[in-house]
């Protein structure tokens, strides 16, 4: 038995699957507004990472291939941990 089924003694209804027409011709207009402000904040992010991308690329270096298993130097000058470290 279904949880469902057993605290209310029928089974959830399911056509929230099946794609309707909305009822409220306001809720269509909403939709279409909230699609409309989504593509912009899109748009404008866009814009932002390309901007980003044109001030960082020409002073960004390449970055060292490591491997795994290979050893490097860490430098810890900003890494905090509650255990002591050697000076």
């Amino acid at each position: 038995m279904a949880p469902f089924f057993a605290n209310y003694g029928h089974h959830p209804p399911t056509e929230w699957l099946k794609e309707r027409e909305a009822q409220n011709s306001g809720a269509k207009l909403y939709s279409h507004w909230m699609q409309t402000i989504h593509q912009q904040a899109r748009q404008l992010l866009e814009r932002t990472w390309e901007a980003k991308r044109r001030y960082y690329d020409p002073k960004a270096k390449q970055q060292p291939d490591f491997k795994v298993g290979e050893v490097v130097m860490l430098n810890a000058k900003n890494i905090y941990t509650n255990t002591p470290l050697r000076s």
